[in-house]
């Protein structure tokens, strides 16, 4: 299939707006005759005419008419790219993803600033856990990742952003955690993708605990509503149990001994830190400093 090289759509649609050829040469600084082959040529890649002599004068044809509309539009493409980067701003589009605790904690305070001072960038945030973000970050279908560090994977490299504690949520009739308490609940818990989750999972395994089943459910509300109920047992990292408090749900929870706090990571792929990146990471640690 044939398509037309950008230099001809410039001739062509130099020719409609001044309307005539010796007027549409002066404005593309070239000879009448020049523009009169590439319109020649263009006509007999295309199978069309898009003109129709009449004496010295060209007449747009409905061909051309319809040929018109879709060519300025690219020309007019072309001609903003220049201007991109013209600005001392910085322009361009970061496709970030973070695990939830990031949109608790510190997302919301960075983002909308960041929005306000460079709003020639464009920011898409997506929710997900630990390793789709990994995955995702390897198959370039983001730049940027918060997830929990330090990375181990040789394609990526991250630096550190906050850290997360993660506690053991319990019903009120609970007052003390034993093996027989734990044996006798179901423990709910987001999806194997969850770093969260195999913290928990290694926690209960170093202390020979046993549930009686781990129950996959993939909201935090949903998990408070659960435990609501007077049954099932969750964990959950600091910044999810200060939003609950902050709504007025009372929680029993219980510090893990043995786990310490779990780091949250700026992570790209190696060699790909661009400024705009930077200037995102820097701006996200100012604010959680």
């Amino acid at each position: 299939m044939y398509t037309p090289k950008l230099s001809h759509l410039r001739f062509f649609c130099a020719i409609v707006e001044a309307g005539s050829l010796a007027a549409a040469a002066r404005r593309m600084h070239c000879v009448a005759s020049n523009l009169t082959m590439r319109l020649k040529e263009l006509e007999a890649d295309l199978g069309q005419d898009l003109f129709v002599r009449e004496r010295k004068k060209l007449l747009i044809t409905p061909a051309g008419r319809l040929f018109y509309k879709e060519a300025k539009d690219i020309v007019s493409r072309a001609d903003r790219l220049p201007q991109l980067w013209a600005q001392t701003l910085p322009r361009g589009i970061l496709n970030i993803g973070a695990l939830d605790v990031a949109f608790l904690r510190l997302l919301p305070q960075c983002v909308p600033r960041f929005i306000r001072d460079y709003p020639g960038i464009q920011l898409n945030i997506l929710q997900k856990p630990s390793f789709s973000l990994e995955r995702m970050l390897v198959s370039d279908e983001i730049d940027l990742a918060l997830t929990d560090g330090p990375v181990e994977n040789t394609l990526l490299e991250g630096t550190f952003a906050f850290s997360e504690t993660l506690h053991l949520v319990v019903p009120e009739h609970v007052r003390k955690i034993t093996p027989d308490v734990i044996e006798h609940s179901d423990i709910y818990l987001f999806d194997k993708d969850c770093f969260y989750r195999r913290c928990a999972e290694n926690w209960l395994e170093s202390k020979n605990y046993h549930p009686r089943s781990i129950v996959t459910l993939e909201s935090y509300a949903l998990i408070m509503a659960c435990l609501k109920t007077g049954a099932g047992l969750s964990f959950m990292p600091e910044s999810v149990l200060r939003q609950f408090r902050k709504e007025g749900e009372n929680l029993r929870t219980f510090r893990l001994d043995g786990l310490g706090p779990t780091d949250v990571y700026f992570v790209w792929r190696k060699h790909a830190k661009s400024q705009i990146i930077e200037t995102f990471i820097e701006m996200a640690r100012a604010i959680e400093q």
